[in-house]
């Protein structure tokens, strides 16, 4: 295994299986009418998946504790007053919650001047609300495992460093560097940013908090 130099009793770091990560990973869809997907997710094994309605506010407590979030771009948005509907609340969304997985969908083809509309900028992935459900269960996975799986974490970091500074970083060494931050449980910009050596830590800080205690 690619961390297997780590002594596990030595370290904390959660190494999950997908198991874990369906009981830890939070699905919401904000969706004015139910459809089937939730269901099949439940019995797949995703144990905290919800729908609403709609969103009263961005502090919401559905919204805040949620990790992936499916927004129908037609029926929600209303209750926050957005002209533009489910779009509008992508945007405010993204703006809120950075680090949040943000999927668009709708049943409908919404026609050339929605489909270029900036608020699907603001979403990871578009997807057909008839999408067949493995299509909805592939894209959960992964977003999940992007979030809670130690490898893709690492990768992530590594993508990031190179993006943000140009540096690079064996998983070894990263993976020291959370057992620090995990060991004094200190997810600070201060703390994140001197020992990646950034000037500016606060997507990083934000996804290593995601990954080692499961919040949001």
């Amino acid at each position: 295994m690619l961390f297997g130099l780590f002594n596990k009793k030595k370290s904390r770091i959660p190494e999950r299986n997908l198991d874990d990560i369906k009981n830890l990973c939070k699905i919401l869809f904000i969706d004015d009418r139910a459809f089937a997907i939730i269901q099949i997710l439940e019995k797949s094994g995703w144990h905290n998946v919800r729908r609403i309605k709609d969103v009263d506010g961005l502090d919401q407590m559905e919204v805040r504790d949620s990790h992936i979030l499916f927004v129908d771009i037609q029926g929600v948005g209303k209750k926050l007053r957005f002209p533009d509907e489910g779009l509008g609340l992508i945007k405010a969304l993204r703006i809120k919650y950075p680090a949040k997985k943000l999927i668009a969908y709708s049943a409908e083809d919404q026609g050339h001047v929605e489909t270029f509309h900036d608020a699907f900028n603001s979403a990871d992935y578009r997807l057909s609300k008839n999408a067949s459900p493995s299509e909805f269960i592939y894209l959960i996975e992964k977003y999940a495992k992007e979030s809670f799986s130690l490898t893709e974490c690492v990768n992530r970091i590594k993508e990031l460093l190179i993006k943000e500074t140009g540096s690079t970083y064996t998983s070894e060494e990263i993976v020291a560097k959370l057992n620090i931050i995990n060991k004094k449980s200190d997810f600070s910009l201060e703390n994140v940013s001197h020992l990646f050596n950034l000037q500016n830590a606060a997507n990083l800080s934000s996804l290593i908090q995601l990954f080692l205690t499961g919040g949001v």
